[in-house]
């Protein structure tokens, strides 16, 4: 019903003392195509997108509450890049500026949690094989979110 499938850009140049330093300029260098579905049909689709500050936007997400993203690459009035509203007890919608079509699609909210998990396992699989951490390892380090 939902998938959040991403491919991470590593043509791009990252220093390595960026890296080890767990430097905050990751956050919109560590970037990738991410593509949002809805019942196989694409929602969103964005092919630079910075990937390491979405994924800590979703892993910080309090999910008892709506979630929007904003990234520090974008103005924020313009609205969320993505986001998860709840519209009832087990259900929510999504809704992006970016998005290709408006979703009427009501979420169950354990569909929605086991997408984002998946992403988030295969994200932080993605960043130990390339840069190795996660993103566990970027919140601990000496930025503070």
């Amino acid at each position: 019903m939902l998938k959040l499938k991403f491919e991470l850009d590593t043509t791009n140049f990252i220093e390595t003392k960026l890296i080890k330093k767990r430097d905050g300029k990751l956050l919109v260098d560590i970037q990738g195509r991410l593509e949002v579905f809805v019942n196989d049909q694409c929602f969103f689709l964005e092919p630079s997108l910075a990937l390491l500050e979405f994924g800590i936007a979703l892993k910080k997400w309090k999910r008892d509450k709506d979630f929007y993203y904003y990234t520090m690459e974008h103005d924020e009035r313009e609205g969320p890049i993505l986001a998860f509203i709840k519209e009832g007890e087990n259900h929510w919608t999504i809704f992006s500026i970016w998005q290709l079509y408006e979703s009427r699609e009501l979420l169950p909210f354990d569909r929605i949690i086991d997408a984002v998990d998946l992403f988030l396992i295969e994200l932080d699989r993605e960043l130990l094989n390339n840069y190795g951490f996660n993103i566990d390892d970027f919140i601990k380090s000496k930025w503070i979110f």
